[in-house]
């Protein structure tokens, strides 16, 4: 059950079957606010003239999205090596990977780093290190960001970006997880 349901659920007492009354969620405590009176004086307060919050105009916000496989090419990379931590990120990822993904980056040959064993990781550190140049050029372009997503491999720059996953744990993803 998604977690949207489950709480929605837990609300009105229903189970995952939806018959009302007979419910598998915890009750909740006696002195518990009742959902429906909590959700009323949060609109009588929005109403209220004045509470409204000024929304940002869409120029405003960012959204990153991070490239899959099939995007790395001989050389990537060489551009971002100038900027903060880009060197460290190609470090650790050497130290997970036990080889020197960076060197595989600027010099190839192209034949190696097409095999999805070396791909993926090129393109997720990769990526990672295009956020650093952008962090150092556009900062409010990262401190605006509302969403990231990828594709494919993508989806772990993504995660790492996000802070819902360490670099080291997106490093290590072996290729055939990376394609599930």
């Amino acid at each position: 059950m998604r977690a949207p349901v489950a709480r929605a659920a837990w609300a009105w007492g229903l189970s995952a079957s939806c018959h009302r009354g007979v419910s598998n969620f915890p009750v909740p405590p006696p002195a518990a606010v009742n959902v429906v009176e909590l959700l009323r004086g949060a609109t009588a307060e929005e109403e209220e003239p004045g509470a409204a919050i000024a929304r940002r105009a869409p120029g405003q916000y960012s959204v990153l999205l991070f490239p899959g496989q099939g995007s790395q090419v001989v050389g990537m990379g060489r551009g971002l090596l100038g900027y903060p931590r880009v060197r460290e990120l190609y470090d650790a990822a050497r130290h997970v990977l036990g080889y020197d993904l960076l060197e595989l980056s600027l010099h190839g040959p192209q034949e190696d780093l097409d095999r999805t064993v070396h791909c993926q990781p090129a393109v997720f550190v990769a990526s990672l290190a295009a956020v650093e140049k952008l962090h150092h050029l556009q900062p409010a372009v990262i401190e605006n960001c509302v969403a990231a997503a990828g594709f494919s491999v993508g989806e772990f720059a993504a995660l790492v970006f996000a802070g819902a996953m360490e670099f080291s744990e997106g490093s290590a993803v072996p290729p055939e997880e990376f394609l599930q």
